[in-house]
């Protein structure tokens, strides 16, 4: 089993969607380690959800923490990647790989992230654009972020469903798309509806015809 494009779940916090999100051989798999957000996962649960995974990396998302609150809790996690709200924290964590991410809730001017993103190209593995808030946005946003795909390497988290995904992968120039997890709805039940549709749409059928 493999996917079309390159796949990131972000704050997965439940059994359910490692477990389910490793099956569909996602690449990269985020934790929210930011103490005070309500999708926070302790050093005991990442150990617990992470423990017999394999074939995947995995993301510590830090928001906007500070430097100091960061190295206080990234020794307690084995993360491949630092995810971070914060372009002056990118060259001081040059031991692990870096993803800046941009919140559409809270981006206001186009140059300035484009001029980020020319600063800080050199030292991260991709740019991430979500909405926070899971908003939806107009379609010039997204052309937006695609124009910038054409020379950064941009992985897409807003606007995507079933039915625009193999467009959005198969024509544009994002280096691939990030998704969220969510809360179980009791212990071991989780309603994936949205994100198994989107990940069963890039699913590639790898059966071998004789």
């Amino acid at each position: 089993m493999a996917l079309k494009t390159f796949v990131k779940i972000s704050e997965v916090n439940n059994l359910s969607d490692a477990r389910y999100c490793a099956g569909m051989t996602v690449n990269l798999m985020g934790f929210d380690l930011v103490k005070e957000n309500p999708a926070y996962v302790s050093p005991e649960n990442f150990m617990e959800l992470t423990g017999w995974l394999s074939g995947l990396e995995f993301v510590g998302e830090y928001g906007n923490a500070s430097e100091d609150a960061i190295k206080a809790s990234i020794k307690d996690y084995e993360i491949h990647y630092l995810q971070t709200d914060n372009p002056a924290i990118i060259p001081l964590f040059p031991d692990f790989k870096r993803i800046l991410r941009f919140d559409m809730d809270k981006v206001t001017d186009a140059e300035e992230v484009k001029s980020i993103m020319q600063k800080t190209t050199d030292d991260v593995e991709f740019f991430l654009f979500e909405s926070g808030n899971g908003n939806h946005y107009k379609e010039n946003v997204v052309n937006q972020v695609l124009e910038l795909a054409n020379d950064y390497p941009v992985v897409l988290g807003f606007n995507i469903d079933d039915k625009n995904v193999m467009n959005l992968v198969e024509n544009t120039s994002i280096k691939g798309i990030s998704l969220k997890g969510g809360e179980e709805i009791r212990p071991g039940y989780k309603d994936f509806d949205e994100l198994a549709d989107i990940l069963e749409t890039l699913e590639i059928d790898d059966t071998v015809e004789g």
